[in-house]
């Protein structure tokens, strides 16, 4: 007997293939399992889904013995999103992390100050997304650890410090990133990558705008990477343009923010529903708990829909600031 697999079913199986974490994994089998067909020809399939659902479990609850060097750069990821902050020695890195997140960094005027990841959590509006300072990069020289750590980020950003040939900087930057076997990605779509390889939206910053002749640096370094990462110019020090880099963050992860309501009342702006650009309505209900998935009749949506209140099926496409009241 056919297996007839629906929409839902194989856009959740690439989402699986796709996955970098094991809870990534776990979050899109949980929907094969909930979408996928029951009858006779998905029989075989529904037990090999559940078999390698245990086995990631069992892998999730596992602990890996790892060196306490790696073991510094594990960082748990909390908020919307994780974006991790890269540069050489006495870019401003530490100074910038200080200024937009809720952590505290050691700040000198001299190299090497930051000696392990530091995260802190930045706030944009209405969500919470975690900032990690690294530690510098240097030239052929990698902590363990410290691949693992940026290959697993939502984003990146990298920041130059324009007092000092910035254009180097980058060309540092850019060649670390591809001996990590990871490809920076500004403008366009995700391109598709070898295996090993990982592809993650990048943002260029220059620091120090307000040191004198700093902008004519920018300048430069604008007009050749401009057309390949979105950039901006900043001073951590001095405060400058910090809330346009907050938006530019934002902009960088692909992501929107949607909101819940129950029916008869107000929907709760406080605390988004984060997705990925190109949600669905059951990426919705699966965000709130994967029951509603299995249970969802419909939705109406407020915001994107052609007229206020619209009723809509679950592969219906949410967009930023949409208001989705669930029926089950």
């Amino acid at each position: 007997m056919p297996a007839n697999l629906t929409p839902q079913y194989l856009e959740a199986e690439l989402k699986f293939k796709q996955a970098k974490t094991t809870p990534e994994k776990i979050k899109s089998l949980e929907v094969m399992m909930a979408v996928i067909p029951k009858h006779k020809g998905t029989e075989r399939l529904r037990g090999q889904l559940k078999s390698r659902m245990a086995k990631l479990k069992e892998e999730l609850q596992k602990r890996p013995t790892i060196g306490r060097t790696e073991q510094a750069y594990h960082i748990k990821r909390e908020g919307a999103a994780q974006v991790v902050l890269l540069g050489i020695p006495n870019s401003g890195k530490s100074c910038l992390l200080s200024q937009i997140t809720n952590a505290s960094s050691e700040v000198a005027d001299y190299p090497f100050t930051t000696q392990k990841p530091i995260p802190g959590m930045m706030k944009f509006e209405n969500l919470q997304i975690q900032f990690v300072d690294t530690p510098p990069v240097q030239m052929d020289h990698l902590e363990p650890g410290f691949s693992n750590l940026v290959r697993n980020a939502d984003g990146l950003l990298l920041l130059v410090d324009l007092t000092d040939d910035p254009a180097f900087q980058m060309d540092v930057l850019l060649e670390e990133l591809n001996r990590m076997r990871i490809k920076a990605v500004g403008k366009g779509p995700i391109p598709s990558m070898e295996v090993g390889w990982v592809s993650l939206r990048t943002l260029l910053v220059g620091n120090k705008c307000d040191v004198k002749n700093a902008m004519g640096a920018y300048q430069k370094i604008e007009n050749r990477f401009k057309s390949a990462f979105p950039l901006l110019p900043i001073s951590a020090k001095e405060r400058m343009n910090l809330d346009e880099l907050k938006k530019e963050i934002y902009q960088l992860l692909d992501i929107i923010r949607v909101y819940t309501k129950v029916p008869g009342k107000e929907p709760d702006r406080t605390e988004p529903v984060i997705l990925k650009k190109g949600g669905t309505v059951e990426d919705v209900a699966l965000s709130i708990h994967k029951d509603f998935l299995a249970k969802l009749r419909y939705a109406k949506i407020w915001g994107s829909g052609k007229f206020d209140g619209q009723m809509v099926k679950k592969d219906f496409l949410v967009n930023e600031g949409d208001v989705i009241e669930l029926h089950l």
